[in-house]
C-alpha cells in the first residue's frame, strides 16, 4: 500500500516518543460527514460508520475511541465547535496524547477548520497537540461538483431522489461547493498549495469506484457522477483531485462514497487499524 512503509516508521517514532510518559495513552476518533440533523445523535453517528468499521479501525476494540456526532447540516465552524467539545473531553478524561482522527467526507473539512484556526476556540490547541495525525477519507477539500449541482435542484418529483441524496438545502452542502471551498482554502484553511502547512500530518484516501453493488445508494452515486460532471476519477460524490487536495495520499480505493465509510466492499477499516499495530 502506498506510503505504508513511511507510515509504519512514523508509528514507531510516535510510540518511542510517548513511551517515557507512563500515563499517556493512544486513542482513535471518528468524525462523520454532512447529512441531516439526526447525525447529532450518537447512535445515528455510530451507524453512519457501522460497527464493523469501528471494530476494525480500533483493532477489535483494543484502542480507546470516541465517535463524534454533530448536526450534519451545519457549517464547518459550527460543526467543529461541537466536535471539539467531544474530542477535548475524550482527550482529557483518558489522558490521550497520541490521537488518530479518522474522518469521512465533510468531516475532513470540519477537522481542517480546527487545525487551521487554533485560536478560534480554547479547546483547539489541546486537540491539535494530542493528535498524531488525521486520516481523511473522501474529503471535499477543494469542494464537490455534486454540491454545486445541489444548489440548482428543485424538489420536483423528477429530482426529489437526487435532492434527498445530496441533502442540498442546508449550510454544510453550500460549504462544500467548489467556489466556497476555493474561498476558504485561500483564507481560513491551511494545507492547500500556497497556504500555511497544517500543524499535523493529514493522510488522504480517495475513491475512484462507482458500481460497488446494485443498492439504491450506489445507483444514485453512479448517476450523480455523470450528471454533476465530476472531473477525472471520483467516488460518486467527491472527485479524487479534491480528496487529495491536501496532505499526503495514503491510498486510493474502489469503494464509492457510500462504502468508503464502511468495512465491507473494500476493508478500509482494516487499513485504519494498522495505525495501532
Amino acid at each position: 500500500m502506498k506510503n505504508s512503509f513511511f507510515r509504519t516508521l512514523l508509528v514507531v517514532f510516535f510510540c518511542l516518543l510517548i513511551a517515557p510518559t507512563l500515563s499517556a495513552a493512544t486513542g482513535a476518533a471518528f468524525v462523520h460527514g454532512k447529512g441531516d440533523e439526526t447525525l447529532a445523535n450518537y447512535t445515528v453517528a455510530w451507524n453512519y460508520w457501522t460497527t464493523d468499521m469501528l471494530r476494525a479501525s480500533t483493532n477489535n476494540w483494543a484502542v480507546p475511541y470516541v465517535v463524534c456526532h454533530y448536526d450534519g447540516r451545519n457549517y464547518m465552524w459550527v460543526a467543529a465547535d461541537t466536535v471539539a467539545g467531544q474530542l477535548y473531553d475524550f482527550i482529557v478524561q483518558n489522558n490521550i496524547n497520541d490521537l488518530v482522527i479518522n474522518t469521512h467526507s465533510f468531516g475532513g473539512v470540519v477537522i481542517r477548520w480546527i487545525f487551521s484556526n487554533p485560536s478560534w476556540d480554547w479547546r483547539y490547541p489541546t486537540i491539535i497537540n494530542a493528535t498524531r495525525w488525521v486520516n481523511t477519507i473522501a474529503g471535499p477539500h477543494k469542494g464537490s461538483e455534486a454540491a454545486d449541482l445541489a444548489g440548482t435542484l428543485s424538489g420536483s418529483w423528477l429530482t426529489s431522489w437526487l435532492v434527498s441524496l445530496l441533502n442540498q438545502n442546508h449550510d454544510a452542502t453550500m460549504n462544500c461547493q467548489t467556489s466556497w471551498m476555493a474561498y476558504y482554502n485561500d483564507t481560513w484553511l491551511y494545507g492547500t498549495s500556497g497556504r500555511p502547512a497544517l500543524p499535523k500530518s493529514f493522510w488522504t484516501i480517495s475513491g475512484y469506484g462507482l458500481w460497488n453493488d446494485w443498492c439504491a445508494e450506489d445507483i444514485g452515486l453512479a448517476t450523480l457522477s455523470g450528471i454533476a460532471g465530476l472531473p477525472g476519477e471520483d467516488d460518486g460524490m467527491v472527485a479524487e483531485y479534491s480528496a487529495e487536495g491536501i496532505g499526503s495520499l495514503w491510498f486510493r480505493t474502489k469503494a464509492n462514497h457510500h462504502h468508503n465509510r464502511r468495512n465491507d466492499y473494500r476493508p478500509i477499516g482494516d487499513s485504519l487499524g494498522t495505525d495501532f499495530q
